[in-house]
């Protein structure tokens, strides 16, 4: 299946501008958005040296002032952990498919895309759930939250791409970067 980019939403336009921002940023690993399937992880990620996959990143695009924190928690939404029945309007307590190897990033939109969070679905699935009564739907307001102050997320684009490096060695039993 292939997709016109002009035709799609702005969250695939944005994933894209995601994808860019990484690669500009990481000398070991690069990601393009995955065409095959838009409506599972948003992209794939590579070794840069030998084009082997690597694993998964999620992407949320937020409008939040500033991600860092300030006077609030992290928070990523639930609907990117775990799958949802549609017949039965419910989480399922499965999780994502590869959930094991991806991390989810957070960009904020009015900031420009300038400024990130992230942490691996495997640590994010044990953060406190909790709804933010946005829209009156389940699907749409659950989110895991934790203290702004928890190191187990990076904080800003730098940090993110160290983590995310380092995880993606962590997920495939690798030394080091290849």
């Amino acid at each position: 299946m292939t997709f016109n980019i002009d035709n799609e939403s702005f969250d695939i336009k944005d994933e894209i501008k995601v994808s860019e921002i990484l690669n500009s940023h990481s000398d070991k690993f690069f990601t393009n958005k995955n065409m095959l399937d838009p409506y599972d992880f948003d992209l794939n990620c590579f070794n840069k040296k030998n084009e082997e996959h690597i694993g998964f990143i999620e992407v949320e695009i937020s409008n939040y002032d500033k991600l860092e924190g300030i006077g609030w928690e992290h928070s990523f939404l639930k609907r990117k952990i775990y799958e949802w029945d549609w017949e039965k309007k419910c989480y399922t307590d499965k999780l994502r498919k590869y959930y094991e190897q991806t991390v989810y990033i957070k960009f904020n939109k009015n900031l420009g895309l300038t400024d990130c969070i992230c942490c691996d679905i495997n640590t994010i699935k044990n953060f406190r759930e909790d709804v933010q009564e946005k829209t009156g739907n389940d699907r749409q307001d659950k989110v895991f939250r934790t203290s702004k102050y928890d190191k187990r997320v990076a904080v800003g684009i730098g940090n993110c791409i160290e983590y995310i490096e380092r995880k993606f060695i962590e997920f495939n039993k690798l030394d080091s970067w290849m």
